[in-house]
């Protein structure tokens, strides 16, 4: 009764980063109910594949093995997403007539994962792993939840990262949500991944004073003061819920997979004068945004030859400043008191 289904994305945490010209970025098995025929229940199988553009490996065909059938899957759709560092999305779709109700497996293992993860040891040599089972049911309908929101999907809301998946049920299934550790490619007896070896949460795998968590009724995942750099790589368990007989019953579990990337921390240093400062930053920055408390915007400036930045016009109050470049956003808290 379990359904798993692996969803992967980039993200920047606090300053601008360096995009990573390697290799996958991240990736997503999704499954959906299409009807009946003579000989069984009809679903398609889709995977999708993010990837850097400029990295050394192209993937124009993807095995997905379901049930120990393998199918060599020929790309059919390459498509840019927004993204701070360049993100094509590969489509890879195959139809499977299956021949009663049960559970199968669904494999995908892509090799060329994006290298240096702090919190997974060795991650180039680790490929990236893509598993569901589908409970094919009683009536057939039975489609995986979707992740909707995109790969790169991200703010600051004050010191916190947020990420929120949008996660939805085409079946109108209630959802509830988990950290759990990230699968490898050595497959178990069911067909999924194994957990990876020396896998850590972000917040275990850095210093102390950051912590992660995510809310359980929607999936959102939050990252309160990230606090060294790298790449990091979380999980995101959806377990599926449907009232059968008046009882609230697992039909299906879902698994997302994200990729986080973060730096140093942004620098606003006084002038000695009410709301004037200075920029220090890793990076060339492009424009400044300025959000009050209500999070209006009350101020857009592009950049200074100087670094500095004039809040001089703004009542007393907290605010959050977030530079923006080519590369990623940086965001930092600042008050002013007259």
């Amino acid at each position: 009764m379990n359904a798993f289904r692996t969803f992967l994305f980039s993200l920047a945490v606090t300053v601008t980063a360096a995009c990573q010209a390697s290799h996958i970025r991240g990736g997503e098995l999704r499954y959906e109910y299409v009807g009946t025929v003579p000989g069984g229940i009809v679903y398609n199988i889709t995977a999708f594949i993010y990837s850097d553009p400029s990295g050394p490996a192209d993937i124009p065909e993807l095995l997905i093995n379901i049930d120990g059938l393998v199918d060599t899957v020929q790309r059919t759709a390459l498509v840019p997403m927004p993204s701070a560092c360049p993100t094509e999305r590969s489509t890879y779709e195959v139809t499977r007539v299956f021949p009663g109700t049960g559970v199968y497996h669904i494999t995908v293992v892509a090799t060329n994962r994006t290298p240096g993860f702090v919190n997974i040891p060795n991650s180039v040599d680790v490929p990236l792993s893509l598993s569901a089972l589908l409970n094919v049911v009683a009536n057939g309908q039975n489609s995986s939840p979707v992740f909707n929101a995109p790969v790169t999907d991200l703010i600051y809301s004050w010191s916190t990262l947020v990420h929120d998946p949008q996660v939805t049920d085409p079946d109108g299934d209630s959802l509830s949500f988990e950290l759990v550790t990230c699968l490898g490619a050595d497959l178990n007896s069911d067909g999924i991944g194994d957990p990876i070896p020396g896998y850590l949460l972000p917040d275990v795998a850095t210093g102390p004073g950051d912590f992660t968590w995510i809310d359980p009724a929607t999936g959102v995942f939050l990252w309160d003061q990230p606090n060294m750099m790298g790449y990091f790589q979380i999980a995101i368990l959806c377990t599926e819920r449907r009232l059968i007989n008046g009882t609230w019953t697992v039909i299906g579990h879902v698994t997302g997979i994200s990729d986080t990337a973060s730096t140093e921390t942004l620098i606003l240093t006084p002038l000695g004068s009410y709301g004037l400062f200075t920029i220090t930053s890793a990076t060339r920055f492009a424009e400044v945004h300025v959000l009050d408390a209500t999070g209006r915007l009350v101020v857009l400036q592009g950049t200074t030859p100087n670094g500095m930045l004039d809040l001089s016009g703004l009542t007393s109050g907290t605010y959050v400043v977030t530079l923006r470049s080519a590369s990623g956003s940086a965001s930092s808290r600042v008050a002013l008191i007259r």
